[in-house]
């Protein structure tokens, strides 16, 4: 079989001619991937991006190609006990929250965390999912809820802001997103990126553009367990579009108390049938989640 290295160089110089010379059976028939389950501390981005790279270390360590973080994983998402949210000076808040001002702790794309992650990716020959907090400093800062792709090559090679915020937590800084979906054609298979509430629209958009499997992070926010909805109305929905989803999930450390709440854990892969191939055990803490798919070469992606 050709080295990874090499297949990926043809891979690329293919797509760029419109063929493809490779030998059928030289392309990858089976890749492994991984959902990475964990918490995130809000506004804690060294602390965060420690555990994070320890998690897709083992899970690199254990076979996985293509890892999935859950959503702004980096910088966080909201706090864990759902009382501290993000706010940009002047927008509006639930007054369920308390405020605090992204500025310092958003990051450009590219930059110290895409920086990491894609040297990451390069180190361990995978593909890993970038989710943060992206701030555009134009003549007005602008917040997006982002997720980018860092290549085996130690590069962003997508780059993806969240189409719909979810109004409840993110009006109070998040701008929709203004590049569209985001595609790459790995060796694998065509991706494509969404975040969490995304998922409600974006399939539709996906649709023309083939994909073989959607990366997908996710920080849900539920008023009880979300088990009909990933192991049953989810995997439905997808089995529509025929392609696969990698799903992760955020985690809390310990139960919620005051006030109560649920979402986290329940990270899934869900099959292009819309069967549940991998589904998280635990609520709390972290937890990797793996599944060895076919590629799209086996015929069993995008159709």
């Amino acid at each position: 079989m050709m080295p990874n290295r090499v297949w990926r160089a043809a891979w690329v110089i293919g797509c760029m001619l419109g063929t493809f010379a490779v030998a059928a059976e030289e392309r990858p028939r089976t890749v492994k991937v991984a959902a990475v389950q964990c918490s995130s501390d809000l506004g804690e981005v060294e602390a965060n991006r420690r555990k994070l790279t320890a998690l897709v270390e083992q899970a690199a360590a254990n076979g996985a190609k293509i890892v999935v973080l859950p959503e702004a994983a980096v910088t966080g998402y909201l706090s864990q006990d759902l009382k501290t949210n993000w706010r940009v000076p002047g927008r509006p808040i639930e007054k369920a929250f308390s405020g605090k001002d992204p500025a310092s702790f958003a990051e450009t794309v590219p930059g110290p965390s895409t920086d990491h992650f894609c040297s990451l990716a390069r180190r361990l020959g995978v593909y890993v999912t970038v989710p943060l907090l992206e701030v555009d400093r134009g003549k007005e800062a602008r917040y997006f809820n982002t997720v980018c792709l860092a290549s085996p090559e130690g590069k962003v090679v997508a780059h993806y802001r969240k189409l719909t915020p979810w109004p409840y937590p993110e009006k109070s800084w998040a701008t929709p997103g203004d590049r569209g979906v985001q595609t790459y054609d790995t060796e694998y298979g065509r991706v494509g990126l969404a975040i969490c509430f995304d998922v409600h629209t974006i399939l539709d958009k996906y649709q023309p553009h083939h994909i073989w499997a959607l990366l997908y992070p996710i920080a849900w926010v539920d008023e009880t367990h979300p088990a009909e909805w990933f192991w049953h109305t989810l995997p439905e929905r997808v089995g529509h579009y025929h392609h696969w989803v990698i799903g992760a999930n955020w985690s809390v450390d310990h139960k919620p108390v005051q006030p109560e709440w649920y979402g986290y854990g329940f990270s899934t892969i869900i099959s292009p049938e819309g069967k549940v191939v991998a589904s998280a055990k635990s609520l709390f803490g972290s937890e990797i989640l793996y599944a060895e798919i076919p590629t799209q070469w086996a015929g069993e992606g995008a159709k």
